[in-house]
């Protein structure tokens, strides 16, 4: 049969990457403690504190829920309705995906890859209101949340800070000390590659 070698040959769907996540009571498996952040080995999936049950598509691992697979769609906790382009799985926001979603390499998708934010009074540059949500436009980049001043290699867009460019370092609120890779920029964690 010809639609089997097609199958095949089509790249597999990109999950995202596995970054960081704030430690607590232990860490995720896959994961190593950091300082005060849990940090991903290199078997590491996407994970997500656990609020609940966890969203489809993930297991329990102590207080985290982490992707069963490296194609697993992105997860967001769920606050009111989900952004267009994610379905609600019980506590959570679930991205939908197409075969447009596929990735050329196969690879997960990029620590900076825009994602849904929770709404902040307004949304930051390159995204639009989707209920209690900032969903990225087309020409959106990596946002944040702003505490004060924005990371190096950010701007301040609102109560955000968005990347300055696709070349950017990925980006998290610091809390405690920074986890290996990562330097402290004013209130944030700075991937140092």
């Amino acid at each position: 049969m010809v639609l089997l070698p097609l199958l095949l040959a089509l790249p597999a769907l990109a999950g995202p990457t596995p970054v960081p996540v704030p430690r607590l009571n232990g860490c995720p498996s896959g994961y190593h403690s950091s300082g005060d952040f849990c940090a991903p080995g290199s078997s590491a999936r996407f994970a997500i504190e656990r609020t609940g049950g966890c969203p489809s598509g993930y297991h329990t691992s102590g207080s985290y829920c982490v992707a069963s697979r490296d194609d697993t769609p992105h997860a967001i906790v769920r606050s009111g309705s989900c952004p267009s382009g994610y379905t609600s799985s019980g506590g959570y926001c679930l991205e939908q995906r197409s075969s447009s979603a596929r990735s050329s390499t196969g690879s997960r998708t990029s620590a900076l890859k825009p994602q849904a934010l929770p709404r902040d009074g307004g949304c930051p540059s390159g995204y639009h209101t989707s209920g209690d949500y900032c969903r990225p436009g087309s020409t959106a980049r990596f946002a944040i949340p702003r505490t004060r001043g924005c990371p190096s290699g950010y701007h301040t867009s609102g109560n955000f800070c968005v990347a300055t460019s696709s070349s950017a370092r990925h980006a998290m609120p610091r809390s405690g000390s920074c986890p290996s890779g990562y330097h402290t920029s004013g209130d944030y964690c700075l991937s140092s590659r």
